[in-house]
C-alpha cells in the first residue's frame, strides 16, 4: 500500500472510533433517540347531536381551523399551496360520529408542542359552531399519538 492509501485507511477507522466514542457517551448519559417527526395537532373523536333532540346528525362538515385562517383563500397563493393550505374537511356518518386525524411535522433539533386545536362543525340548517380543545382535554394512544375524545358536541336549528 502506499502512503495515501494507508492514510485514507487511517482516517477511516479514526471516524469509525469517533462514531463508536459517541454511542458510548450518549449510552452512558442516557440519551434517548426521538423521532423526527412530532405531533402539532391531535386526533379528535365526537359525535355531533341536535341541541334539542339529542339525535345524531349526519353530513355535518367538520373540519381544523388553524388560527389566522381566512375563509376565501388568498389570492396571491398558486394553485399548489392553496391545495397545501386547505383544511381537511371530513364529514359525520349517519350516527353523527366523526374522526379528525392528528398531524405531525419534521423538527429535527427541539421538541413542540401543540397548544390547542380549533373545529369548526357545518351543517345546512344549524347554525355554525366552532370550539377549543387544549392538551388537557387529551390522552394519549399506545402509540404516542395525541388524542381528544370531543364527546357530543351540541348543534342549534337556525330558526
Amino acid at each position: 500500500m502506499n502512503n495515501g492509501a494507508l492514510m485514507a485507511v487511517a482516517l477511516r477507522m479514526k471516524h469509525q472510533l469517533f462514531a463508536l466514542s459517541l454511542v458510548l457517551v450518549c449510552a452512558s448519559v442516557g440519551c434517548k433517540t426521538h423521532s423526527p417527526s412530532q405531533y402539532v395537532s391531535p386526533q379528535v373523536t365526537g359525535r355531533v347531536v341536535d341541541a334539542e333532540t339529542k339525535q345524531p346528525l349526519a353530513e355535518v362538515k367538520v373540519q381544523r381551523v388553524k388560527p389566522g385562517q381566512a375563509h376565501r383563500p388568498d389570492p396571491t397563493l398558486k394553485g399548489g399551496q392553496i391545495m397545501q393550505d386547505a383544511p381537511v374537511v371530513v364529514v359525520t356518518d349517519a350516527e353523527g360520529r366523526f374522526v379528525v386525524d392528528s398531524e405531525s411535522t419534521l423538527v429535527l433539533f427541539r421538541k413542540i408542542n401543540w397548544h390547542s386545536v380549533s373545529l369548526s362543525f357545518q351543517r345546512e340548517g344549524y347554525g355554525q359552531l366552532t370550539t377549543n380543545f387544549t392538551p388537557a382535554n387529551a390522552t394519549e394512544l399506545p402509540n404516542g399519538e395525541p388524542e381528544v375524545k370531543a364527546g357530543d358536541i351540541l348543534m342549534h336549528r337556525l330558526e
